[in-house]
């Protein structure tokens, strides 16, 4: 819209003077086909001008509406009275339909909104140009120009005129005015002009027939709905205003030469079967156009939803995998001091086991024999005592022994020469010794023997469980089983004794088993505690095997 500032007012006279003219000049149009009082015309695209004036300028040029009015009646001898009065009642009434499209719906011209549509149509369409008729022909009454039995007559076809100029007019101006090219490319600049030859040339062969004239044949102008259609869809508000216009001006062409389906004896039956079909045609095609702008909006939104959906997906995922990162170094890093912690344990109870060893051990070993020496000299010398040194000189012997089996747990020195197996071996060959209970070792030949770490981890693991075996279970067989199935290793510990129902494991929360699962967790693995076939208990730690070339394999 155009803003004309008080200040200003030689644009102020200069755009009310242009109004004043182009209303004139449609006046003058619709007045060629006036059919009551010399002022009454179906054909008033006035009315389309005022209002789209009126939103293209401002309403300080609504003067320019009565003056244009006002000359063009006084130019077809319409007293100067009623001239005046019908001028004032345009004005009015176009005024008066700008500003409640404005404060009713908040209008916008491109008619892209249904709301807009239906406003445009109520408000001004209808209800502005009925104040206007109505004004307009009492006007004509009072001036008596019009006969009291005219007087309906005379308010229906100056309504009827009046909107098919707000309906056929005003879209394609406003169009002009918001004017966005629905021709973007070739294949579009050829559909558009296979439109308007199609619809001029049926327009054409209906309005122009003869045969068609007097005979009531009105469907024959529904050929013309489809091409509507498909301007309104294909190309917009601007297609289908001027599809419209185009279709009016072949129709009113053809009605007035006495051709087409809406001729008739009478011209002025003619002009309103005519004015009813434009009327009927213009709000289609506004209709359609502004349901087919509502779906692309709606189109649009989802899609930029859909674009901002994806994003926020992508954004998200970018995180999560941030963060997946994170905690995967994180974890490595765990893993790495667990590693760490492992092996600085392991070292100390190997030092520990040296030290009873080799410390403690020589220590009983020298008192064993001293005992013994002593022993031997009692026992020469008939001495009562030598029954207690005896029974020292076995205490001593059996202090020595336990001291080498916990040395020999604490620092598994087979694993250094050996491996895991002759560390296994070694095990198995104490709970024999040592405890009386049969223990079998089975090593199947495919096992993969890798990192040192796992080697200590399952050494510790069997270890536990053995100890666990001998504790707990009063059995008189072990067995010590390491397997390879499906890309998975598995070293299971089993025994003939009383065994522990399930529901005791899964409950169970001992320092043993805790130990056994957490070394499970660092091979990633899992620790399962069952009832075997014998009755007894088996113990299984399943673990995958490493990935990745430079792999040692050690075959027991």
């Amino acid at each position: 819209m155009v803003t004309i500032r008080g200040s200003s007012r030689f644009s102020l006279f200069l755009y009310t003077g242009m109004v004043a003219l182009a209303y004139y000049a449609g006046a003058r149009v619709g007045l060629a086909y006036a059919v009551v009082g010399g002022a009454v015309s179906l054909v008033w695209p006035s009315s389309g001008i005022a209002l789209v004036a009126l939103f293209a300028l401002g309403f300080a040029v609504a003067p320019g509406i009565a003056i244009g009015s006002f000359l063009a009646n006084v130019s077809e001898g319409v007293p100067i009275p009623v001239a005046a009065v019908i001028g004032t009642g345009a004005m009015v009434a176009a005024l008066g339909a700008a500003i409640l499209l404005n404060r009713a719906v908040r209008f916008q011209i491109t008619l892209d909104r249904i709301k807009d549509v239906l406003a445009f149509i109520g408000l001004a369409a209808v209800a502005s140009t009925a104040v206007s008729a109505l004004i307009g022909a009492t006007a004509l009454l009072g001036g008596g120009l019009v006969r009291v039995t005219e007087y309906d007559s005379a308010l229906l076809k100056w309504w009827l005129g009046d909107m098919m100029g707000v309906l056929v007019v005003a879209p394609p101006l406003f169009s002009f005015l918001t004017y966005s090219n629905p021709v973007r490319s070739a294949e579009r600049t050829i559909e558009a002009c296979g439109l308007a030859v199609a619809t001029f040339w049926v327009s054409y062969l209906i309005f122009d027939a003869p045969q068609l004239a007097g005979h009531g044949y009105y469907p024959a102008a529904l050929a013309i709905v489809p091409f509507i259609i498909w301007a309104a869809l294909r190309f917009d508000h601007l297609g289908a205003s001027l599809a419209t216009l185009m279709v009016s001006s072949v129709a009113i062409w053809g009605t007035t030469h006495g051709t087409g389906p809406f001729a008739a004896e009478s011209p002025v039956d003619s002009l309103v079967r005519w004015c009813t079909f434009a009327n009927v045609v213009a709000v289609t095609g506004l209709l359609l156009v502004a349901a087919r702008a509502q779906e692309q909006r709606v189109h649009r939104l989802l899609q930029a939803s859909h674009i901002e959906l994806e994003r926020r997906v992508q954004k998200r995922t970018e995180d999560l995998e941030k963060t997946n990162n994170e905690l995967k170094e994180e974890m490595a890093q765990r893993r790495l001091l667990e590693r760490e912690l492992i092996q600085i344990g392991d070292q100390q109870q190997r030092l520990i086991g040296r030290e009873l060893h080799d410390g403690l051990g020589q220590h009983l070993t020298s008192l064993g024999l001293y005992c013994a020496a002593l022993n031997q000299k009692l026992q020469t010398l008939g001495h009562p005592a030598a029954a207690d040194a005896a029974t020292i000189v076995g205490l001593v012997k059996q202090a020595s022994l336990m001291t080498r089996r916990i040395a020999h747990g604490l620092d598994p020195v087979a694993m250094e020469y050996g491996g895991l197996a002759a560390a296994l071996h070694g095990l198995a060959e104490t709970a024999r010794t040592l405890n009386g209970v049969d223990c079998m070792l089975r090593i199947a030949p495919d096992v993969d023997l890798l990192d040192p770490l796992v080697q200590i981890n399952l050494y510790r693991a069997a270890q536990e469980a053995v100890n666990n075996a001998l504790k707990y279970s009063n059995g008189h067989r072990i067995w010590i089983d390491l397997e390879r199935a499906d890309g998975m290793q598995t070293l299971s510990i089993s025994d003939d004794g009383a065994g522990v129902a399930q529901e005791e494991m899964e409950r169970a929360s001992g320092l043993g088993l805790h130990s056994l699962r957490h070394r499970a967790s660092l091979l990633g693995g899992s620790c399962t505690v069952t009832r075997n076939a014998f009755g007894g208990t088996m113990v299984a730690i399943c673990y995958p095997l490493p990935e990745g070339p430079g792999h040692a394999r050690e075959i027991v």
